[in-house]
């Protein structure tokens, strides 16, 4: 069996999205946009850093490590993985009604994300792991 492509969450999020209006819509759609690029960002983490990250904290270390980079495009994924992760906790854990536009946001952000993790897997800041 082929190993389960975490960036399809990308199109579970649209059509949740686009399924429906209703707010357990809309909070698994941010959670599944977060989902979609958090686990190839993992990677990406993993192959230029040549580290693992651990199951505890996976989120805040891998998020710490790119914003505190010295490169420009890793800080820009690390602040853009901050906010789609902070709209996914508030999706996932808060009873607070979502903002008009965490929705679009978090699409947007995954968009973005992909197209940084492109970028940086084309054109590498670092040694990347083979």
């Amino acid at each position: 069996m082929a190993s389960f492509k975490f960036d399809k969450y990308y199109n579970v999020a649209k059509h949740l999205q686009d399924h429906s209006t209703d707010e357990e819509y809309q909070r698994s759609s941010i959670s599944r946009y977060y989902y979609s690029v958090f686990h190839p960002a993992k990677q990406y983490y993993e192959d230029s850093f040549r580290r693992t990250l651990p199951s505890d904290h996976a989120h805040t270390i891998l998020i710490d490590a790119l914003e505190n980079s010295p490169f420009e495009k890793e800080k820009e994924l690390g602040e853009k993985l901050k906010i789609l992760k902070r709209n996914r906790v508030h999706a996932d854990y808060r009873k607070s009604e979502l903002r008009d536009n965490q929705l679009k946001t978090s699409k947007k952000k995954a968009e973005e994300i992909f197209i940084l993790l492109d970028e940086l897997i084309k054109h590498p800041v670092r040694l990347m792991k083979n």
